[in-house]
């Protein structure tokens, strides 16, 4: 062993100054190839997202969030009203009240989730180029 401490051997447990350089090299590495990698997949969402106005997995998801809430209505206020008719004994009639009223608030709840996501999607709409139909000779 030298008097300069190079060759000699770490004690158990620690790392030898050219083993930690060697990581944090390949540690830099690995940054800067996720930080590509990462950029590379954000331009492609983002290309993607113009191209297409939205992915149809959002529009389909919209959809199903749309029948829910009007489904849900319904059912919350048809199951409520037959409750209260069984409870006062004035079947059909609190539950036939209660649907319609469970039809209306899901209505206005689709209705109010329908101008949430257009105001969401107006920007992206408005930066999207329109097309226009070569065929029809205008």
């Amino acid at each position: 062993m030298s008097a300069d401490g190079k060759g000699q051997r770490p004690e158990p447990g620690e790392i030898s100054p050219e083993d930690r350089e060697a990581i944090r090299k390949r540690s830099a590495e690995i940054g800067q190839k996720l930080d590509a990698l990462q950029s590379k997949k954000a331009q492609r969402a983002k290309a993607d997202r113009s191209a297409t106005g939205g992915s149809s997995k959002s529009a389909y998801g919209a959809a199903s969030k749309f029948a829910a809430e009007l489904l849900v209505g319904v059912v919350v206020g048809g199951g409520l009203g037959w409750a209260l008719d069984r409870q006062f004994g004035t079947a059909p009639w609190l539950m036939v009240l209660l649907v319609i009223m469970g039809f209306a608030a899901g209505l206005l709840n689709v209705v109010r989730a329908a101008q949430k996501a257009q105001a969401e999607n107006e920007p992206l709409q408005r930066a999207a180029p329109s097309v226009k139909d070569d065929d029809d000779g205008e």
